[in-house]
């Protein structure tokens, strides 16, 4: 049975509705625009500043001033700190001309809540000093385990003069490397610099052509990178793609055991999908979407491993 209402009340809900209906659109566009304004920028990169700096640091007794770019979230911080190390191209002569990169990556991190440091290592782009990194050996007598310390300890003396940066949580740090910058950072064990939470390694290693050939062989790189495992203290994450040429999946895989077998804390490794021509140049040239996923959820994990040591 239906209510009855009388009709006074039937007339004043009409004109009720009516005043609703032309005062509604007015108050919800400015509840969306109050809401656009409290989420801040619909553009996830206009939070992040970027700028071009000298970035010194002090390898032996030498101090050397570096190219560099600093990516900062927006806020006070302290935020986390990213150290992003490049690659060593086949030739070296090519090395005075390279230019800093990985602005999509770093971009990604800063966007994270991470400070992001990008240097050229000395003898790189138009940073100072010689370049640190040359092999004592030919070809088929390379000494791997000696390249990936001479990498690192420039690497630690980029990530110790990065921490010193104002708003970093020098605490909470995650180095990151390509190629020679990655075989550089599972390196770093010997002298783990002070804050290191963690290491990512993109497609690391050294010795290789891009033609899936190893100089001395696959055996000496699998073997210097087992030495390499024996001084390791933090979890690492490995990430190569199926087409890389320089070191093909079998090849990252080896390395890796040979990594696990002396070091305490875990070593993930991420098979990512083939990219363009070759693999290699996943890191600084595809969408990181393509390795966001597992590098968030190791981000999540070191830097909970760090909260509940504090």
């Amino acid at each position: 049975m239906l209510a009855r209402f009388p009709k006074s009340s039937v007339i004043l809900g009409v004109i009720f509705g009516v005043l609703l209906a032309s005062y509604a659109p007015s108050v919800l566009a400015q509840a969306s625009a109050a809401a656009d304004k409290s989420s801040g920028p619909a553009n996830p990169a206009a939070s992040v500043s970027v700028q071009d700096q000298r970035l010194n640091i002090a390898v032996g007794d030498r101090i050397f001033a570096l190219a560099a770019r600093i990516f900062r979230p927006s806020g006070a911080g302290p935020f986390p700190l990213v150290v992003i190390n490049h690659g060593t191209p086949v030739s070296i002569a090519e090395a005075p001309r390279m230019t800093l990169g990985f602005a999509n990556a770093a971009q990604w991190f800063a966007q994270q809540g991470n400070i992001v440091v990008v240097a050229l290592r000395p003898g790189f782009g138009n940073s100072q000093g010689p370049y640190m990194e040359a092999s004592a050996a030919n070809c088929a007598n390379r000494d791997y385990v000696r390249d990936g310390l001479r990498t690192a300890l420039v690497e630690a003396a980029i990530v110790e003069s990065a921490a010193a940066l104002p708003g970093v949580d020098a605490n909470r740090i995650v180095v990151v490397g390509h190629s020679a910058g990655g075989f550089g950072a599972i390196a770093l064990g010997d002298a783990l610099p002070h804050g290191v939470v963690g290491i990512i390694s993109f497609a690391g290693g050294r010795g290789g052509d891009d033609h899936e050939h190893i100089c001395g062989g696959v055996q000496r790189l699998v073997d210097a990178t087992g030495v390499f495992g024996k001084a390791n203290r933090v979890p690492q994450l490995w990430l190569y793609a199926a087409n890389d040429h320089f070191f093909a999946p079998e090849l990252a895989h080896a390395m890796a055991q040979a990594y696990q077998a002396g070091s305490g804390p875990n070593i993930r490794v991420i098979d990512l999908p083939a990219f363009g021509d070759d693999g290699h140049m996943t890191f600084p040239n595809a969408d990181p979407a393509v390795w966001a996923p597992s590098v968030s959820a190791f981000l999540a994990q070191v830097m909970k491993r760090t909260s509940e040591s504090r």
